[in-house]
């Protein structure tokens, strides 16, 4: 969907959503600082349905920089490893090719599988291994932390996004960096209805979607802590600016007789 803060530029907006959760997660700052040029301490990142690989191409740019000495300073650890997970085998081809990646996986420190990210127990053992090795601490001198990302991708996951969250805090000790879609409190019957009617649409399951009250429980449910959770809303920024730029490029297309098809509904079109 894009965070449209600073741009009118869609591939612009994906990188500043993907940044802006990093952010979020102290991960990465808004300028570079010079107390970053000597750290030790590492992370790793389980990535939760990376679709056709943008956000993977950006981890494995600032890997491959790191390890040329090119590490961008804004990064507050350097990254250790990135397993990243889609399901859909189309995608995955796409993102195999973007990462020059056609081959099998050759190095432990950048890895991507076509799975289910939302089910664990369906993960092959090759899968479970690559995600155990690269959450494993450091040997070295600083700490290392575990970080599950899942950029718009949780909404989606079936039967439910809390299998692979559980699992993650569970059994690799890793945090939760995520943006994802939650509901109002106070829906009425026909804006449920309507929601319901979404939901199936973007083959979402209409049980995801919860309340911000809602969402944090299932939180400390899952064995995070309750002062430690932040969720933001950004919606200002995502939207409506989506929206706007849909709505330009249809009129675009409209001069060549095409349509941006189905995504016109979220244009707001009729």
């Amino acid at each position: 969907m894009g965070f449209w803060k600073d741009t009118e530029d869609f591939p612009t907006a994906c990188r500043a959503l993907l940044e802006e959760v990093l952010k979020s997660a102290q991960i990465l700052q808004d300028e570079v600082s010079s107390s970053n040029k000597n750290i030790v301490d590492t992370l790793s990142i389980i990535d939760l349905g990376f679709g056709c690989g943008d956000q993977s191409l950006y981890i494995k740019n600032a890997l491959d920089n790191q390890r040329r000495g090119k590490r961008d300073d804004r990064w507050e650890r350097n990254l250790k490893a990135y397993v990243g997970l889609t399901l859909e085998s189309a995608h995955f081809s796409i993102a195999q090719k973007r990462l020059g990646l056609e081959q099998s996986n050759t190095s432990t420190e950048f890895e991507i599988y076509c799975a289910d990210a939302g089910r664990p127990t369906s993960w092959t053992p090759e899968i479970k291994k690559s995600v155990s090795v690269a959450t494993q601490g450091n040997d070295e001198k600083g700490d290392h932390e575990n970080w599950l990302l899942g950029l718009d991708t949780l909404i989606h996951f079936q039967p439910s996004r809390w299998p692979v969250i559980e699992y993650a805090n569970r059994e690799l000790g890793a945090s939760l960096m995520a943006y994802d879609l939650c509901i109002a409190d106070n829906l009425s019957l026909k804006q449920r209805l309507v929601l319901r009617f979404m939901a199936s649409f973007g083959q979402s399951p209409f049980a995801n979607f919860v309340t911000i009250q809602e969402y944090r429980e299932r939180l400390v449910m899952a064995g995070y802590a309750r002062e430690k959770i932040e969720i933001r809303d950004i919606s200002e920024h995502v939207f409506n600016p989506l929206a706007g730029f849909l709505r330009k490029k249809e009129v675009e297309l409209q001069q060549y007789g095409m349509s941006i098809g189905r995504f016109r509904y979220a244009a707001g079109m009729k």
